[in-house]
């Protein structure tokens, strides 16, 4: 009995203790397609390497405000609570939606021939770079999976014997950073891309494209909560 004790104990300390493990599981989940990623390539491709840090910070702020709210104990009550939960998850479908119909719209660009104007390339950008940011953290914060995802992965890093507040703050630090790495390893080779790729025919194919992309996500999602 005590021999399968120290074994199942020493077992949950392994698997508790090991930020390393954490952070290989952090790295796959990030670098894994979906719609944050989707968002931070076009966001790129759209703002080139001056702004490809904005939709990648956006994601990180995304993931620390449902990382806290995971933590503190409101994601479980959204978990447990069905119709808050699949509210949650049609608000992200429709923000989704609404991200799709933004690119659909869009009026293709020729980066090259803004770069020649000071004043439009920096009237552009600007509004650009926040609507990147606001948008990647609020693709974020209605992703309800992602709550899903945190509270299922969390609890498997934390024992009794951790100080709880400390070993949280930990586990968000490496989830943030590993996400920011991530997509901005993304955001960079997107806007590298973009660079040799500068004329409104690309552009037109890369908002088409993304807004279809942008929309099968979001039918995902909604047929999810058929």
């Amino acid at each position: 009995m005590a021999a399968r004790a120290y074994v199942s104990n020493r077992k949950s300390k392994i698997m508790s203790g090991d930020l390393w493990f954490f952070a290989f599981v952090a790295f796959v989940a990030c670098i894994t397609p979906g719609a944050g990623v989707l968002y931070t390539v076009t966001s790129a491709f759209r703002l080139g390497r001056k702004g490809a840090w904005t939709a990648p910070l956006g994601n990180c702020t995304g993931i620390v405000i449902m990382s806290i709210v995971s933590a503190t104990g409101l994601g479980a009550v959204i978990q447990a609570t069905p119709m808050l939960f699949y509210g949650l998850q049609g608000i992200g479908a429709l923000m989704l939606v609404w991200f799709g119909w933004k690119n659909w719209i869009a009026k293709p660009l020729n980066i090259a021939a803004a770069g020649g104007n000071p004043t439009v390339e920096d009237k552009v950008a600007s509004h650009n770079i926040r609507s990147a940011y606001v948008g990647a953290a609020l693709l974020q914060t209605t992703n309800p999976m992602l709550i899903v995802f945190l509270l299922s992965l969390l609890p498997q890093f934390i024992t009794p014997e951790h100080d709880y507040v400390t070993r949280m703050t930990q586990l968000i630090s490496i989830f943030a950073a590993v996400g920011l790495a991530v997509h901005l390893s993304y955001g960079v080779l997107a806007a590298t891309a973009s660079h040799y790729l500068q004329n409104k025919k690309f552009s037109f194919w890369v908002n088409k494209v993304s807004a279809v992309l942008f929309w099968l996500l979001a039918i995902g999602v909604l047929w999810s909560l058929l």
